[in-house]
């Protein structure tokens, strides 16, 4: 997880953390064994709260699943 300097003080940054950390501590589940998951903050991210950022996860969790499960055939 990476949060600089440009998005917020030290406060703000520790929070983004914080509230990113928490959303993946509750939601193990939501991403695959063995996958790695980067997380970039942008400027907006203090703003954010646990409910955002959970949706936002699950946004790319759905893409992620998508690449990594083949279709299936009939």
């Amino acid at each position: 997880m990476t949060v600089t300097k440009r998005v917020a003080n030290a406060v703000g940054r520790n929070r983004v953390k914080r509230v990113v950390r928490e959303v993946f501590r509750r939601n193990r589940l939501m991403f695959p064994k063995g996958c790695d998951v980067v997380i970039i903050a942008k400027s907006g991210a203090p703003l954010l709260g646990y409910d955002d950022v959970e949706n936002e996860l699950g946004r790319v969790r759905r893409r992620m699943t998508s690449v990594l499960e083949p279709p299936e055939t009939t």
